[in-house]
């Protein structure tokens, strides 16, 4: 906007929208404003430039307070088909900020954004760069990728323009991956990674970094380049003075080169890697704490995404040592942030087994971080503790976690209390010693203790008899000391009541003091009180206890709790049987099983967690490029898929004469007919012969390994694994022998969907009598194509199927296929991967007050459900967002503050309800990655409850 004379309109009406004095006055003056504004779009055909300009930067301004201006939406697109450069660069930002690519008249704008790309005025290209970038879907990327990618390789093309081009590919790539291949743009990446213009390799280097963090493979070629791009920032080898931050050269490119670094494991050109060892110790090396806090970020950002590098690329002990005590020395510095940044990547260095010893040294410093005011430093301290706590340290450790405990804040309790009953389970000197700690673990922090830590006290205890007169007598110290804690009152009512007559001459004081606290005792613990008291009176020999136990009985027999009304009544008719010493015997001992404790931290410090790298020398040994003959892929399936339309069909179409075209154009026009009585009758005669050759094997039955006759067998992965590939991909491998090779191609527009199959014939024999059906489904109404009688030796078949989701399921539809070789019959029952997710459309411009009302507005379960868990491998944050978005969500980033968080929302589409909206929210654990809780909450319960177990299933992959 001009200031001064210009626009003098749009200056008042915004100081009179600031001065109005209320909700309803501001709404009335808007409303006045945009009758006005309507009203010269309609009539005054003769409006001039200024007028259009303003009258749009108005709508701008109501827009931005909150206001639907839609009415204006076609005159800012007017605007745009200007040859004025002032009223194009009004509409530009307008259609930026009013546009979004759902609504319809988007691709209005398409054909003269072609035309400012290839324009010769970089003022108009980078015009519609932005606009793309901004608002750009799958549309956008299909029909002007093309022109973009143009400008980014083209030498002739001004670096201004190049830079807003790269940026505007990844924005593209991100809607859509497909307009981009390895194959032909890897080489061309290279080449812009030789750019000396700081700001287009800047660009360049973030278009990379998107592409190879979805998928780096066939990129292998460029990082070379990236290694010599980070030489000449680390070096500052012509880093112009504008991309010097507080004299540290462009340390944004240095970051962004380190980070598409860890998407590839090994570097196999010797040469590259020595450089990027001798930079990468200089790195770490040279990393003074400054004072100027500015500084200070720059430098540690590079030095700590060094340090993850070196740990993903497995470098040798001598050189991570080295970042110990770097970090060591960062640990007992004043300032929070780098104390805590110190903390964090000293724990993820202690995943590395060689550096514990190293790290150990520092435990006295990390100790003394306990007592930090920062509570994020305490919890970084805790967590490192705990790794490196091991058999030499573990009472040491122990003890001084006992002794924080008594002062620790209360928001990290339960934490403590976990992480103590795990550490002193795992690394007992002696059970004596391991019950003690417990007992006084569950005596200084009982709310923050679960059941399961005193359930293994007792278990431990029953099958000890050496710890059963020493644990009574602990617990009777603690009750005597004062302690009534409901965890500990249990824990003391057991013991007691099992082994208290170890304890000679102590029954009085056991009685009483079980039942001083009987009264204020929640339900749980009176129960497990009145069954010590059972013992006891059968054991017990002074008749002024029994007396009183008879009398408590009595009086908790007529309560209103029927539980304990129940227990009370029986144990008072069986202690005056003869029969009541058996009964009230000691507990036998317990199974032997593992610790639930132990199970639940399973994953902790394991191989599992070790960064996701392998050593350079053993990358043969794992078969990373394996070829395609050893792959199973004898006949070129994968480029068959990739080549191949997914092409529309109708059921009585043989697959031969299915039309060749873009699968995205068929797909606008996709339209799946209603089923006839014919194909209905013909699909049901085909579910029903359920054996129709006699003899099947069935190859995806548990045993796997094939039957008799033609012995056919799963070969190059696992049906499980090849469905669950395709859950979250629309072209792959479903299934494979070493007779037949099934591939699929899907694509999917809201509540309808086209697969193509393809079967292709791997031995030089025929395989005959070939048939393919798929029992009926109700919440999905599926038509397979004609599929031929027969497939020749070396050949491949095509055979179109059409889906239509109905309504929400849990089912997922099965294909059968049947077929016969060298005689023999063959038969697999597979899995369709047809999963709710794949009926999810993206949400675009999430809106953070809208995503949080929506999402207060749906209740508890079954609409909005919750589930914790485990993962065996670290969860790769960049990895979850992609299968999030890979599920058919908009990852709506900055949602939430923290970066272990994920939020998502989709919209479902179904034949019934039409779209439902399905929100999602992601919590990683920021320590170790491998707890996660996942909430999803829609307003169908069946579609919640699919979606939450699809993404479960997905995640602990």
């Amino acid at each position: 906007m001009s200031s001064g004379g210009g626009y003098r309109g749009l200056q008042n009406f915004i100081n009179e929208i600031r001065q109005c004095q209320s909700k309803e006055g501001e709404r009335a003056r808007i409303d006045k404003e945009l009758a006005n504004i309507r009203t010269k779009f309609k009539q005054d055909r003769g409006l001039s430039s200024y007028e259009k300009k303003k009258y749009i930067w108005k709508l701008l301004y109501i827009y931005v307070l909150g206001y639907d201006v839609e009415f204006g939406h076609m005159e800012a697109v007017a605007l745009i088909s200007s040859t004025k450069f002032s009223e194009k660069q009004v509409g530009y930002i307008a259609a930026s900020v009013l546009l979004h690519e759902n609504l319809e008249f988007v691709r209005l704008v398409i054909n003269t954004m072609q035309k400012d790309l290839v324009s010769r005025d970089e003022n108009y290209q980078c015009m519609a760069l932005t606009a793309i970038a901004n608002m750009g879907g799958r549309e956008f990327a299909e029909a002007l990728s093309g022109e973009v990618l143009k400008l980014l390789i083209s030498s002739s093309t001004r670096n201004v323009v190049r830079k807003k081009a790269a940026l505007c590919v990844l924005r593209l790539f991100r809607r859509n991956p497909d307009i981009i291949s390895s194959d032909t743009f890897a080489l061309k990446m290279g080449n812009l990674l030789q750019e000396r213009d700081l700001g287009v390799l800047i660009s360049s280097m973030s278009l990379l970094c998107g592409i190879v963090a979805k998928d780096s493979q066939g990129y292998e070629v460029v990082v070379p380049k990236v290694v010599a791009v980070l030489e000449r920032v680390a070096k500052g080898i012509d880093i112009p003075q504008d991309y010097t931050y507080y004299g540290i050269p462009s340390p944004w490119l240095h970051v962004k080169c380190l980070r598409v670094l860890h998407y590839f494991p090994v570097i196999e050109n010797d040469g590259v890697w020595t450089k990027l060892q001798e930079i990468l110790r200089r790195t770490i090396s040279s990393a003074p704490i400054d004072k100027n806090t500015n500084k200070n970020n720059a430098l540690h950002a590079i030095l700590f995404e060094s340090i993850s590098l070196m740990m993903h690329l497995n470098m040798d002990s001598e050189v991570l040592s080295q970042c110990v005590t770097l970090l060591g020395k960062f640990v007992s510095i004043k300032e929070p942030n780098i104390r805590y940044l110190g903390l964090e990547n000293m724990s993820r260095l202690s995943l590395v087994p060689e550096m514990m010893q190293t790290i150990k040294a520092h435990q006295e410093q990390i100790v003394v971080s306990l007592n930090d005011p920062d509570i994020s430093v305490r919890r970084r301290a805790l967590d490192l503790l705990f790794r490196v706590c091991d058999r030499d340290n573990s009472h040491e450790i122990v003890d001084k976690l006992l002794a924080y405990l008594t002062t620790a804040d209360f928001a990290i309790r339960e934490e403590l209390a976990l992480k103590i009953a795990i550490l002193s389970e795992k690394f007992a000197s002696s059970l004596q010693w391991y019950v003690d700690v417990i007992i006084s673990l569950i005596d200084k922090a009982g709310d923050h203790v679960s059941d399961q830590v005193w359930f293994r006290v007792v278990q431990i205890v029953t099958n000890n008899e050496e710890l059963q007169a020493h644990c009574a007598s602990n617990v009777l110290r603690k009750l005597q000391d004062g302690s009534s804690h409901e965890t500990m009152l249990k824990l003391s009512a057991y013991v007691l009541g099992e082994f208290g007559q170890l304890l000679r001459g102590e029954a009085r004081e056991i009685f009483h003091l079980l039942k001083d606290r009987l009264g204020s005792a929640t339900p749980a613990a009176k129960g497990l009180i009145l069954s010590a008291f059972a013992k006891i009176l059968v054991r017990c020999g002074d008749e002024d206890i029994s007396q009183q136990i008879r009398e408590t009985f009595q009086r908790y027999g007529t309560i209103p709790d029927a539980e304990l009304q129940q227990r009370s009544v029986e144990y008072a008719v069986l202690s005056a049987k003869k029969e009541a010493a058996t009964v009230m015997a000691t507990m036998p001992k317990f199974p032997e099983r593992e610790s639930s404790l132990l199970k639940m931290m399973q994953p902790e410090g394991g191989e599992g967690s070790l960064p996701a790298a392998r050593s350079r020398a053993g990358m043969d040994a794992a078969g990373d490029a394996l070829p395609a003959a050893a792959s199973g892929d004898l006949l070129g399936l994968d480029d068959a898929i990739e080549a191949a339309p997914v092409v529309p069909l109708s059921v009585s179409e043989p697959a031969a004469a299915a039309p060749q075209g873009d699968p995205l154009d068929l797909l606008a026009g996709l339209s799946v007919a209603e089923p006839t009585p014919a194909a209905d009758a013909a699909q049901a005669s085909v579910a029903a012969a359920a054996d129709p050759f006699g003899g099947f094997q069935d190859l995806t039955a548990p045993q796997d390994a094939g039957g008799e006759g033609a012995n056919a067998r799963v070969e190059g992965g696992t049906v499980e694994g090849w469905y669950s590939k395709l859950c979250i991909s629309e072209k792959g491998v479903l299934y494979q022998d070493q007779y037949l090779q099934i591939g699929l191609k899907a694509d999917y527009a809201k509540a309808q969907g086209r697969i193509m199959l393809f079967l292709g014939n791997k031995h030089e024999g025929e395989l005959g009598q070939v048939q393919i059906s798929v029992p009926p489904v109700p919440a999905y109404r599926i038509q397979p194509g004609q599929v031929p009688a027969s497939i020749a030796a070396k050949a491949q078949v095509q055979i179109p199927i059409a889906v239509s989701c109905v309504e929400p399921t849990l089912d997922v539809p099965k294909l059968q296929v049947v077929y016969r070789v060298k005689g023999d019959a063959v038969k697999l029952d597979l899995q369709l991967p047809v999963v709710p997710t794949k009926f999810f459309s993206p949400v675009a411009n999430v809106d953070a007050n809208a995503f949080f009302s929506a999402w207060k507005a749906i209740p508890d379960a079954p609409l909005k459900l919750q589930q914790i868990c485990q993962t065996q491998q670290p969860l790769d944050m960049n990895r979850t967002r992609a299968l999030v978005g890979s599920a058919g969500f908009t990852v709506a980033e900055g949602m939430d503050p923290s970066q272990s968080n994920v939020v998502g929302v989709g919209a479902f589409n179904c034949e019934i309800s039409g779209e439902t909206v399905v929100m999602l929210r992601l919590e990683v654990d920021p320590r170790s990655h491998q707890q996660y809780r996942i909430t999803v909450a829609s307003n169908n319960a069946l579609l919640t409850s699919s979606t939450k177990e699809f993404l479960v299933r997905e995640l602990g992959r």
